[in-house]
This record gives C-alpha cells, sequence and structure tokens, in this order.
C-alpha cells in the first residue's frame, strides 16, 4: 500500500512518501525493547540512527505499528513519522475522515530534551504488550514524530545543556540551519516546518502534544505544562480545555505519582509572587495550531530532575493524553471552533495579560533567597532545597485582545513574493489565479510604521509595532496574481499571516521588505522647479504644505524634507513603496 503526492515549493520539495514497512507482519522471536529498558543506569537517550532502527523493528514485529519517511528536514534526512492504531494503520491522509480521533506527539523538537523520544518508545511498547493499555486505541490513533529536529539530534554532546540533570550525551538545540524550530511554525525558514505544515494539511490531528525540558525556577515538580492558551484558541474549546480537559490531566497525573502545576513562566526570579500563563504566539507550536481550532499541550519536565523521572514523568503525561481522548470527544469541540472561527465578523490579531483574570493556585516550591557570588561578587539567586514550603500564590490565567479586525470577503496577493506563495501552499491553502488583467476596487494598505529589532532574531531581523494606513483604490490585478478566499477552514490562519499588524505576520517576518525600498529617486536641482510649478497650480496641496510647515517645527526647517514631501504628494513618486502587495475584498 503505497500513498505518493508531490508539490513543488520553490526550492524546496516536500514529497510525503508513505513506505508501510511490512504489510504483512508474522511476530518471530521476542518483541523489541525500547533502549530505555534495555539501559541500566537509565541515563542514555538513543541516536538518531538507533532511534529509527527501534521504530522499524517495531513496525516489522507489529501490525498495528507502521513507519512513513515523509518530506525533508534540513538536514538532508527524511522526517519520519510512527503510526499506531488498534488495527492495521492506514495512510497518513485517511485519519482525517476517520472515525477515531488522532493525537499527534512530537518529540525533539529541542533534542537536548530528548525525554519525549523515550517516553513514546516506553508508551508504544506498553500499549503493544499490556492489553488494558491497548484498550486505549480502540477509539484513538497516534501519530509519532520520533525526532522532528534531526540537525539538532545528529549534533550530539555532553555539555551543552548547562542546567540539565542527564542524559549523558544529547543533542543541540538549533537545527541543521541553526534554527531554533520551535519558533519556526509560521515563517517556515526550515524543511523541517514546511514539511510539519505538510503534515498537518493533511492528517489534520485532533490533539497535539510536544515534550520538553524546562529551564528556569527550582521546585520540586517533575512535570510542569503548558496548554493551548485557552482564550487565544476560542470557540467552545476555551471553555473544554480550561475546566474539564486540563483538570482531567492534571488528577490523572496526581494519581500517577506526577504533581503538576502549570509551565513556571518566571525567569531570574522566585515563583512564589505567582506568574501569568504563556502567550504562545503562532510562532510556536501550539500558537500555530490554534489557528487551525488544534488544541494540545507542551510537557515541560524539570531540568533538575534525574533523567528517569523526567521520562517516565512524560510517559504519564503521553498517556493521560490518550486516556483523555478515549473519554472526551475532541473531534466535535474541533469542529465547533472551526465553525466559529468561520463565522466570526471580527478576530483578534494580538493578545496581552488580562490581570483580571486571576485565581489561587497550591503552589509547591523551594526557599528562594540571595547570597553574595563567589564569581562576581554581587547577589545570586539560589533555592534551598532544605526549606520546601507549599502556599497560595496568583495565577493569571487569562489573556484579551488588543487588536481586532474585519476578515475580508477575500484577498488578492500579488504574484513574485513566492516564499509566500511556498508557504500557503504548504499549509494547504488554495491559490487561484486571475486568468486575464483586470481592474478591481480593494481596500489597499500602505505601511506606516514599524519598528524592527537591533539584533537578527531567528535569521530575520523581525518587524514589530506595525501600523498601516488604509484607502479603498481602484487597483490593477495581472493576469496570474492569485486570490486567496477565507470561506474554508483556513480563514483564521489567514488572517493571522497576511494582515501585516499580526505579531506573526508575514510581513513581520520580512516577507515584503523589499516594498519597504524606494527604487527611484529624483535630482533635487531638477525637480525643484516641477515641485514650485505643482504648489501653484494646486491649490489643495499648497495648503497642506504650508499648514505643514506651521505646525511641524522641524519640517519647516528642512529644506531637504519639503521638497521630498511635495515628490511623495506627485505623480512621480512610485505607488509600489509602502504599498503592501496584498489586498483586501470588504
Amino acid at each position: 500500500m503505497a500513498y505518493f503526492r508531490t508539490m513543488k515549493l520553490t526550492t524546496w520539495f516536500i514529497v510525503p512518501v508513505f513506505l508501510l514497512l511490512g504489510c504483512s507482519k508474522t511476530p518471530k522471536g521476542d518483541a523489541p525493547q525500547p533502549p530505555f529498558l534495555a539501559s541500566e543506569s537509565q541515563n542514555t537517550t538513543p541516536t538518531y540512527e538507533e532511534g529509527i532502527a527501534f521504530w522499524q523493528e517495531m513496525a516489522e514485529y507489529y501490525d498495528e505499528i507502521s513507519i512513513h519517511a515523509y518530506g525533508m528536514t534540513d538536514a538532508g534526512e527524511p522526517l519520519h513519522l510512527v503510526v499506531v492504531d488498534g488495527e492495521r494503520p492506514k495512510p497518513i491522509g485517511s485519519y482525517k475522515t476517520s472515525l477515531k480521533q488522532t493525537l499527534l506527539i512530537n518529540n525533539a523538537i529541542h533534542p537536548g530534551e530528548p525525554d519525549g523520544v523515550d517516553a513514546s518508545m516506553l508508551l508504544v511498547h506498553e500499549l503493544m504488550t499490556e492489553p488494558r493499555s491497548k484498550a486505549l486505541l480502540k477509539n484513538t490513533s497516534i501519530v509519532i514524530i520520533p525526532f522532528y529536529n534531526i540537525g539538532g539530534s545528529l549534533n550530539r554532546n555532553s555539555h551543552s545543556r548547562a542546567n540539565q540533570n542527564g542524559p549523558e550525551e544529547y543533542g543541540f538545540r538549533g537545527n541543521a540551519q541553526n534554527l531554533d524550530l520551535n519558533r519556526d511554525f509560521t515563517k517556515c525558514d526550515s524543511r523541517n516546518a514546511l514539511t510539519f505544515a505538510t503534515l498537518v494539511n493533511e492528517l489534520d490531528p485532533d490533539f497535539y502534544i510536544e515534550t520538553h525540558v524546562s529551564n528556569g525556577a527550582d521546585y520540586p515538580y517533575v512535570m510542569t505544562y503548558l496548554s493551548t492558551q485557552e482564550d487565544k484558541i476560542g470557540g467552545s474549546i476555551t471553555n473544554k480545555l480550561r475546566n474539564e480537559w486540563t483538570p482531567f490531566m492534571v488528577k490523572t497525573m496526581s494519581k500517577a505519582g506526577f504533581n503538576m502545576c502549570p509551565y513556571v513562566n518566571v525567569h531570574g526570579e522566585s515563583p512564589e509572587n505567582g506568574y501569568a500563563t504563556f502567550y504562545d504566539q503562532p510562532r510556536y507550536s501550539t500558537g500555530y495550531l490554534a489557528l487551525k481550532g488544534i488544541p494540545g499541550y507542551i510537557t515541560e519536565t524539570h531540568m533538575l530532575k534525574p533523567y528517569k523521572q523526567r521520562v517516565l514523568a512524560t510517559q504519564e503525561f503521553l498517556r493521560a493524553g490518550l486516556t483523555l481522548l478515549a473519554k472526551h470527544k475532541v473531534r466535535e469541540e474541533v469542529e465547533r471552533t472551526r465553525s466559529a472561527f468561520r463565522n466570526q465578523t471580527e478576530m483578534p490579531l494580538d493578545w496581552e495579560l488580562d490581570s483580571s483574570a486571576v485565581r489561587a493556585m497550591i503552589f509547591d516550591g523551594y526557599q528562594a533567597a540571595y547570597k553574595p557570588s563567589e564569581v562576581t561578587g554581587e547577589p545570586r539567586l539560589y533555592y534551598d532545597r532544605n526549606q520546601p514550603y507549599s502556599t497560595k500564590i496568583p495565577y493569571f490565567y487569562g489573556m484579551k485582545p488588543t487588536h481586532m479586525i474585519r476578515p475580508p470577503r477575500y484577498y488578492i496577493l500579488k504574484r513574485g513574493f513566492r516564499e509566500v506563495e511556498s508557504v500557503l501552499r504548504a499549509n494547504g491553502v488554495e491559490l487561484e489565479t486571475f486568468g486575464k488583467d483586470t481592474q478591481l476596487q480593494m481596500e489597499v494598505y500602505t505601511i506606516d510604521t514599524f519598528s524592527t529589532v537591533t539584533q537578527p532574531y531567528e535569521k530575520h531581523y523581525y518587524h514589530y509595532n506595525t501600523r498601516v494606513k488604509k484607502s479603498i483604490k481602484t487597483v490593477h490585478i495581472a493576469k496570474g496574481d492569485w486570490l486567496i478566499k477565507l470561506d474554508n477552514k483556513h480563514r483564521r490562519f489567514l488572517v493571522e499571516v497576511l494582515e501585516p499588524e499580526a505579531p506573526d505576520s508575514y510581513f513581520n517576518w520580512n516577507f515584503f521588505d523589499a516594498i519597504l525600498q524606494q527604487k527611484e529617486w529624483y535630482s533635487a536641482y531638477v525637480f525643484e522647479d516641477e515641485a514650485a510649478e505643482l504648489l501653484k497650480t494646486n491649490d489643495d496641496l499648497r495648503n497642506k504644505f504650508e499648514e505643514k510647515k506651521r505646525t511641524e517645527p522641524w519640517f519647516e526647517a528642512s529644506a531637504r524634507a519639503q521638497l521630498y514631501w511635495v515628490y511623495q504628494h506627485s505623480n512621480r513618486y512610485e505607488k509600489a513603496h509602502l504599498r503592501y502587495p496584498v489586498y483586501r475584498a470588504n
């Protein structure tokens, strides 16, 4: 059984190829054992090659498991998928319409945090060998990415995780391009992210879990968690996630011996004064998937806990997620939320903490104090494990929108921005071409103001605080320009990547920077006469010119600024400068 589909993405090629290994499998000999169980110290994690070999052995041994090579990564190795089902696995595209719910698990996005790599092996081994656990697969299928960041997984060492207690060797945070892949889900600089976008569109999972290790304060919890930010995902999922699913996960983990609290979102200080929910912008996986109505969790085991404890806690969390899907109709809530997206007349573009949404939370911690540093002599933070405490602290759990926008009926993208076209296609967005030149009345944006970071951030000089001027104009639509409809499941995703004022818009990630540079200019001594004539013959323009000089002293004092202002208001000034090449039909 095979499934082939090829998609050309500018200089990238994503070829999801499903190779179902061993369609007629007959168990022989002993069942494969996870490397974690075979390790005496249980402080080691398999290499990429060892991990893939284990999953291939599992796929050969069990009819319920298959492994696929799906698309490509920056490391030149394919992204593998492991499919675990209660019956013979199906092609990936079939799960979108399956009666079963689908759980997508993503491991080693930061390969120095490999807890999920081993935990996934333990979980699937348990599902295959314990009938009571295998029953969890009755109504749920699992798709596992065993190693997402393959380049980082191949770059093994024992030193780069300065604050982490094991394992003995592990991978590196940066991928083959030295990108942090957990900031790449909307901009898709990596082949990994392009492949992931294609997978999400084709698989359309109902639930998502991504595994990590925390790096922050010290406290007794082995496991903390981040959920998809409940207010941001919206729809019926907000209530279900906050009031049913997360309490279920916390209770289930507690019964298994792992008390949990929300991810301790403080850095360089003690959490005893309280802390806030995490703002998962679309650059992060859960923020990206929220745009598609898919909820999920990020696991954050504690860096200073022994590796064995962290792996077992992650295994329990994965099992709890599988149990959640067995007991709750998550897919129904996903569909309800997507329906709400389609009917929203206003959508949020940005968010901030809601200081009124606060509740008391019992937090177990270690007493924090300061003492002189032996290195600098300055006061340094430390935690005294001999002084544990349990106390109520404020937890700010809510966020509120700060910027709302009315979605258009459709967008038009000017042809030529191939990087944008590629990423949209990877996400399953249909781009329809105009067959001939035409004139249409559209809402047009002109970039008014924006700020830019002074140091590169994940390969980009990222823009922020972007604001636009809006106008209604008759614009020329050329043959081959793209029509992008919003009456589909991509509606919210399209709004948040194509509206330049959204934090993770393609504009802010520099996809449209060419429009910020003026291409034509003028010689002042030549244009002076034309500018003078223009002011003489255009009373309205002359009045605005004089008013600006009268009210803005800097302008009145600058002959250069005055001449350029007239140039900008003449028909010599190029229309493409600062004009955003995505038009809105309202």
